[in-house]
């Protein structure tokens, strides 16, 4: 075997030689080849020379979760500035695993572009292929937003099919038999064994009526995003990973449910100052076509995502909307990225129905881009010495307000005022709801109210909860009694001895938030209070209407004279019918009332019930208490 060279690495072996050994002991045992290292180590083997390469690069990729494709993606993008590589060695890895991720991490490559910036010594000081390292990045993005233009993305699929069918024919001649590379493709055979897969993702969801309502959300969302599409079940039943709880972790649930508020708050915005205004029919549809936008993303190409999900919004709602509307809204919703990814062979001209609609979807999807980027206090204003990466001018807000804006605080006009209070609130809502770590603020949301950041496991609750709208709709009025409780004194508070709070427990109450879901619940928020006045309480209580104003201030004063009553916990019976148990509840203002609570049925089939007690400041019966 002269010319072969097997050297330890990792644990594993790694082959060093010509390509035409390599793919007769890539087909004999890929792991000697290979190793079971990272998907890196390919990447200095990488040529459509080396079948066994781009083959086994396929399937790793297909095995591989979006977050480890990610990392990968950063460790090749890293990879010139470490060792000097010519950057035309990447080229082809790069334009490879495009394919793959379903839209580049723009904050990865802003971090890398600050190291290098930052000059950090593991980062090559010098030029490398007659280019500087801080235009590196920018060919980085270039390449990437120029992909299709590429020969090598454009046939990375028949370079595949090539792989296979050569070592499928190399594994015939040597008598081995590996499935993966039979001389058909085995994805093709994959497909055609799983065909009730495809079957079963081409069956629409059964929406009957025409509205907005959490029913129906819940069934989009169980359809398009808490499940995958077929390719990826496919990829999955060969992969040892495990079945991941979060499916679509770039465009979950949570990012469709905030995209959904954006879309209620940003046309009452829209009608308030009247440059724009929609039909209930329009808002209807509006509404449910933010929550179908990203029903194809991360299953199909990122060119693709668009188009597929417009397909499905127009194909499950047929028949429910005037169709010349519904046809609307779905173009307006398959152009919502033309601006950023325009289709030079695409010279569609929209009319002003179709403008509508694409500004509004526009502005609601790209708003909840700060989960990613965070926010600066002037990133409305766009202001260049701003931290954040968040671009408002992608907002595509309407010319006829957005001309009149203005840098100076002192001369905002009152539509500036009120959107800006708004935007910071759905910066809030990101902080508590998705994972916004990057807020750039003075006084981050997370930091003003002592909260914990969240983290992934509050997403994968977003992916199981039946009642998603209810949820997100906890979340947004839980924001308002922060600020209501704020302004009466009440802090949150991280105390465990419950000192700085005040808290008197003979009296039973608190003035502070110790327990959110229990104590916020004791906030109450003004009737009638509108999306867009929940978004904007935070940051401007004087924008709000005159009613909802004097409503915050009654509760304030009402919260600073009686406080928070303290939660009970979890009283016994026995607790609840002693004397001394009476004594103290009813010092609170708290009586034990008597409700039957059914207890399953007797022999004859008739439902049992037994009176139990149970804590209650209104008492609905006077004659049913001890």
């Amino acid at each position: 075997m002269a010319g072969v060279k097997l050297t330890k690495y990792s644990s594993e072996f790694e082959f060093r030689g010509s390509p035409y050994l390599f793919n007769y002991l890539y087909i004999l045992d890929s792991t000697v080849v290979f190793g079971r290292g990272p998907l890196e180590y390919l990447i200095d083997k990488f040529s459509i020379e080396y079948p066994g390469v781009i083959a086994e690069f396929d399937l790793r990729c297909k095995k591989q979760s979006p977050e480890n494709l990610q990392r990968t993606l950063k460790s090749v993008i890293k990879t010139p500035l470490k060792s000097k590589t010519n950057i035309n060695t990447i080229k082809d890895p790069l334009l490879a695993l495009f394919h793959y991720c379903s839209d580049i991490n723009e904050d990865m490559l802003e971090k890398i572009e600050r190291k290098i910036k930052e000059g950090q010594r593991h980062y090559s000081s010098s030029n490398f292929n007659d280019i500087s390292r801080y235009d590196y990045i920018q060919w980085v993005r270039e390449l990437y937003q120029q992909r299709e233009k590429e020969p090598f993305y454009q046939n990375w699929t028949k370079y595949v099919e090539q792989a296979k069918q050569a070592l499928g024919k190399l594994g015939a001649e040597l008598n081995v038999q590996k499935q993966e590379f039979a001389v058909k493709p085995s994805w093709e055979n994959d497909l055609v064994k799983l065909q009730f897969l495809e079957d079963a993702f081409s069956q629409q969801p059964v929406l009957l009526a025409a509205m907005d309502n959490e029913e129906k959300i819940l069934k989009i969302l169980q359809h398009y995003y808490r499940r995958p599409g077929p390719e990826r079940v496919i990829s999955s039943l060969i992969s040892d990973a495990a079945i991941p709880e979060v499916w679509k972790p770039m465009h979950a649930s949570s990012h469709v449910l905030r995209a959904r508020n954006n879309v209620l708050w940003y046309i009452e915005w829209l009608e308030k100052f009247q440059p724009l205004s929609f039909s209930d029919d329009e808002n209807s549809l509006l509404m449910l076509a933010i929550i179908y936008h990203d029903a194809a993303a991360e299953d199909v190409l990122k060119k693709d995502e668009e188009k597929k999900s417009a397909d499905y919004f127009k194909r499950d709602l047929a028949g429910l909307y005037p169709q010349a509307l519904l046809d609307n809204v779905a173009l307006a919703l398959e152009s919502k990225e033309n601006d950023i990814h325009p289709d030079p062979d695409d010279q569609s001209v929209f009319d002003d129905s179709v403008r509508r609609y694409q500004r509004v979807l526009r502005f609601a999807d790209r708003m909840d881009i700060i989960r990613c980027t965070g926010v600066g206090q002037d990133f409305l204003r766009g202001a260049e010495a701003s931290l954040s990466e968040f671009n408002p001018g992608l907002l595509d807000l309407p010319p006829a307000l957005s001309e009149q804006f203005t840098a100076d605080p002192e001369e905002s006009p009152i539509a500036q005022r009120h959107l800006e209070a708004a935007m910071h609130g759905a910066a809030d809502l990101a902080a508590v709801t998705g994972h916004l770590v990057f807020d750039h603020r003075p006084n981050s949301y997370a930091s003003e109210y002592g909260l914990v950041t969240v983290d992934k496991k509050l997403t994968e609750q977003f992916e199981s909860t039946v009642m998603p709208v209810s949820r997100m709709d906890n979340f947004i009025n839980d924001n308002v009694r922060r600020k209501i409780a704020q302004l009466a004194g009440i802090k949150t508070c991280s105390d465990p001895n419950h000192k700085e709070c005040s808290t008197d427990k003979n009296a039973g109450v608190t003035w502070g938030i110790h327990n959110s879901w229990y104590d916020l619940k004791k906030i109450r928020i003004p009737d009638g209070m509108t999306h867009l006045e929940k978004m904007q309480c935070e940051h401007s209580i004087d924008v709000l209407s005159e009613k909802t104003q004097e409503d915050i201030k009654r509760e304030v004063e009402r919260l600073k004279s009686e406080g928070i009553p303290m939660n009970l916990g979890t009283l016994t019976q026995e607790t609840l019918r002693s004397e001394q148990a009476k004594k103290v509840l009813k010092g609170r203002g708290i009586l034990a009332e008597i409700e039957p609570r059914r207890r399953g049925y007797d022999q004859e089939g008739n439902e049992s019930f037994e009176e139990v007690l149970y804590p209650s400041t209104e008492i609905s019966r006077p004659d049913a208490v001890l």
